[in-house]
């Protein structure tokens, strides 16, 4: 999450962000009425009556799995558009193998947004349609 946007949350008077902390249940009829949290490292379970919820899941990659098959850059997001030589490769979203693609929050450099995230999943397509058929235009 950029510096800007945790300052915003952490000076609004409106936002309570609870770390370490997990939605345990939550009740309600048409909407949403209460939310119950459970802290993982204390086991408190604060009283909610919330009627709005936002989660941060994180802004770690979980890309451990992939390093030595993919190039990745220092925090772990996967580097697309450049070659070893750092020459442009012929997809915004190709990595360093050839026919393997990444999209969205993975992505080195992307903007961290869900429908940035569904724009680049529908723009690879036409990148993997070449790469599976190179004479076909």
């Amino acid at each position: 999450m950029s510096d800007y946007l945790v300052q915003r949350i952490e000076s609004s008077p409106s936002i309570t962000v609870h770390p370490y902390t997990e939605v345990t249940a939550l009740a309600g009829d048409t909407y949403l009425r209460q939310v119950t949290l459970t802290n993982r490292n204390s086991g408190e379970k604060p009283g909610s009556r919330d009627r709005n919820l936002f989660l941060m899941i994180g802004a770690e990659p979980n890309t451990e799995w992939l390093n030595g098959c993919l190039t990745l850059d220092a925090k772990g997001f996967v580097r697309t558009g450049r070659d070893a030589e750092d020459k442009a490769l012929a997809s915004q979203f190709a990595t360093t193998t050839a026919g393997i693609f990444a999209v969205g929050d993975v992505r080195s450099g992307s903007v961290k947004r869900v429908a940035s995230g569904v724009g680049e999943g529908s723009v690879v397509v036409q990148a993997i349609h070449q790469f599976l058929n190179p004479g076909v235009a």
